[in-house]
């Protein structure tokens, strides 16, 4: 190899660890966030969610909802299973 590109190879590794040094600490998050997103937030906590043309639903009534009618498995084989749509009143 000649010199030229040892130098160049030597100077760009240099500079992507210097970069990433610099713009670390702006796209790290703080500990206290972290810790804050790893807890569970109580369910009367969260506020309702909006689902477009279906209203605005609360947690507990979506929780419930999974719980009474879980998604099928899709057997081996199979074809995608088809979009069912829950048209409501």
């Amino acid at each position: 190899m000649n010199r030229a590109s040892l130098i160049f190879c030597s100077l760009s590794l240099l500079v992507t660890v210097g970069l990433a040094q610099v713009f670390y600490s702006t796209a790290a998050i703080s500990s206290e966030a972290l810790l804050q997103w790893k807890t569970a937030a109580e369910p009367d906590a969260v506020p309702d969610i909006d689902l477009g043309e279906f209203g605005t639903v609360s947690v507990d009534e979506l929780i419930g909802y999974y719980l009474e009618n879980p998604p099928a498995p899709v057997s081996p084989g199979a074809g995608p299973a088809r979009e069912v749509r829950f048209q409501g009143c």
